[in-house]
């Protein structure tokens, strides 16, 4: 078997359409499946358990395909610097920043016939792969140098169906101009349509779907509901945008959840990054999750969370002018006097809080950086980049135990300091932290909160959701029908 889901566009809900067939197809119907994505520009950067880097959204259909995930699922990550530059991981390594013309001009090229050369391989070991398509599959002047659309279906004759979202609009002309782009070859290995995200009566899509169909030739194999309740992961800095759009929404709605919800602020940098960490906090029931746009927004927070970066400097920077630095550092050591609180910091968000922070190398930043103090130590950014899962034991005020999680990272201090503790503060260089059931588990009783689900029980019950509302609203017999393809 071997199939693609495109789209016409960025964030049309491909990656999730991708793991809820992983899903269907594996917990559902035991076929073994290996998800792939030849490259993805994210910040939400997970670790294979090969140690080499990938993006999250393939290591969570990995996940969803009862798959160990590793990082030749995701050849090429790329992971925003700045403006205009670009750090670029080729199979799970860091290849060093590169400005966004150096990529595409000279180093895409040569990335293609390793990604196509890589992909041989996995279709001979792998008896079904199914393939995630990147960003808009028309973009005629990214053909030359395409290993994740349309090229590489021609080249390795995959079928494949193409995903337009219909809540921003205009999702026939997006269908017929996409199909009309398409060259002899494309068009016979096009196998349908599906329209995301409908929000309405699909009913009234009839006369829109009849007209692509006799323009085009091919089915419209489904129109899938846009249901903002089922809690699916968040890819990118799409997602998280739409994510604090709902929150916003909730405020102004004065929200409906329970006053006993742990509410938990995560800081809103420019740079956030590695928004997987966060996914714990948003599909369990028990805290309420919303990112933090200002700093008068933390004082009403039960949990504050500060989570990786991709530019260490320009986000500190960012959390100084902006007033955050000095908030969170008046909650730090106040535990027990006003108010129940714990301050959380992962990786990135950790190292704010060094005295200093040096980066000669200028890998993100360009020298040094004064931190906010709370631990005198400095971190050194070096060349190589850390990536390692590891298990620490960590003692703190609220939890003692052993936690695992990995290490995504160019910073280093000079004594051992996989973890700090003071008081309501908590900070690590460890990711996937809440992902541990125990430490998440001893969060929720810290604020008394006595139930607790598994992470993954809490995973599953979202995926049969979101399984059952595609099976409900896609043709899965005629997907079905295209694995013997």
């Amino acid at each position: 078997m071997k199939l693609a889901i495109l789209g016409t566009e960025s964030d049309a809900g491909k990656t999730h359409i991708v793991s809820g067939l992983c899903w269907i197809l594996n917990q559902k119907n035991k076929i073994d499946l290996f998800p792939f994505k030849g490259q993805n520009m994210s910040l939400n950067a997970f670790l294979g358990r090969d140690n080499g880097e990938m993006a999250f959204a393939q290591a969570f259909q990995a996940m969803c395909s009862s798959r160990e995930p590793i990082s030749h699922m995701n050849p090429v990550l790329l992971k925003p610097i700045s403006d205009g530059k670009i750090d670029v991981v080729v199979f799970g390594k860091s290849q060093g920043p590169k400005t966004s013309s150096e990529y595409w001009k000279s180093y895409k090229a040569r990335v293609k016939d390793l990604v196509f050369d890589e992909f041989s391989k996995i279709l001979k070991r792998e008896s079904n792969v199914i393939v995630e398509g990147a960003g808009s599959c028309s973009e005629v002047n990214m053909k030359p140098f395409d290993f994740s659309n349309t090229e590489l279906c021609k080249s390795f004759s995959i079928p494949f169906l193409v995903v337009a979202d219909i809540y921003r609009g205009g999702v026939f002309a997006k269908i017929i101009g996409t199909y009309e782009i398409f060259d002899k070859k494309e068009k016979d290995l096009l196998c349908g349509f599906i329209i995301n995200k409908m929000a309405g009566d699909k009913s009234l899509l009839k006369d829109g779907i009849d007209f692509i169909e006799k323009k085009t030739g091919k089915k419209v194999l489904g129109v899938i509901p846009f249901v903002p309740d089922i809690k699916l992961p968040p890819e990118d800095e799409l997602d998280v945008l739409n994510q604090i759009g709902q929150s916003m929404s909730d405020v102004k709605g004065k929200s409906k959840s329970s006053s006993k919800k742990i509410k938990v602020y995560a800081v809103k940098t420019p740079y956030l990054s590695n928004y997987f960490d966060f996914y714990p906090l948003m599909i369990d029931d028990s805290f309420e999750f919303r990112f933090a746009l200002y700093p008068s927004e933390l004082d009403d927070g039960d949990l504050i969370v500060l989570g990786g970066s991709r530019n260490v400097f320009y986000d500190l920077k960012f959390l100084k002018e902006k007033g955050f630095a000095e908030k969170i550092m008046s909650f730090i050591g106040k535990i027990g006097k006003k108010k129940r609180r714990l301050i959380i910091a992962i990786c990135g968000g950790y190292e704010f809080f060094f005295r200093q922070i040096s980066d000669e190398l200028q890998i993100e930043g360009n020298g040094e950086e004064g931190g906010l103090g709370l631990i005198g130590e400095k971190i050194e950014f070096h060349k190589e980049k850390i990536t390692a899962w590891r298990k620490i034991k960590v003692d703190t005020s609220f939890f003692s135990g052993f936690v695992e999680g990995f290490d995504l990272r160019h910073g280093r201090t000079s004594g051992n300091l996989d973890y700090f503790s003071y008081g309501d503060f908590f900070g690590t260089f460890l990711h996937s932290i809440f992902w541990n059931d125990d430490f998440r588990f001893a969060v929720l009783k810290y604020f008394g909160v006595e139930e607790r689900k598994p992470l993954w029980s809490l995973i599953s019950s979202e995926m049969k959701k979101w399984s059952d509302l595609l099976a409900q609203n896609l043709d899965l017999n005629f997907v079905k029908s295209l694995l013997s393809f």
